[in-house]
């Protein structure tokens, strides 16, 4: 099926939050651990102001939310201004369809118009489906923080990729 790929739009923050909470109930894949509230990812949602190296772009088929990538500075300090930290949520009805990657492409693209020099992804492992995604599109792995989160009543480690630009 075609994917169809745009910038998140306020109307999405629904789809996105249920998708978000979906990973915080059943995932270590992110360190988040209280489900969002509507409020707290509208709030979110702002920050993505689609012009610089703030993205959020969504994929939908049928007019279905399938998946999001997002984007933001790797650090707030202003010598990492052209860094950047990028994220993949998508929907497990949807996994293995490359729908992932179609979305991360878009984003790389985006990015590299932008001035940006490295884009970063933090992946809790294990998390092999992601890892191989993030190596097809040229990510490195570049180290291992141990045991950097907490949640499911164990530690997890947090694998360091990046992609040069």
């Amino acid at each position: 099926m075609t994917i169809e790929i745009r910038n998140a739009k306020d109307s999405d923050v629904n789809d996105i939050n249920d998708l978000y909470n979906y990973y915080i109930r059943e995932t270590a894949f992110t360190f988040d651990i209280q489900e969002k509230n509507i409020l707290e990812k509208e709030s979110w949602l702002k920050r993505f102001n689609n012009n610089d190296s703030r993205l959020c772009l969504v994929g939908l088929v049928n007019n279905n939310l399938v998946g999001f990538v997002s984007s933001d500075v790797f650090r707030e300090k202003e010598a990492y201004k052209n860094s950047i930290e990028s994220s993949v949520y998508i929907n497990p009805d949807h996994f293995g369809k490359g729908y992932g990657k179609q979305l991360m492409i878009s984003l790389i693209n985006k990015l590299k118009d932008k001035n940006n020099k490295r884009i970063y992804a933090l992946i809790t492992s294990p998390n092999n489906p992601s890892v191989n995604m993030h190596k097809a599109l040229g990510f490195v792995k570049k180290g291992v923080l141990d045991s950097a989160g907490f949640k499911f009543d164990k530690y997890w480690d947090v694998d360091i990729y990046e992609l040069k630009l």
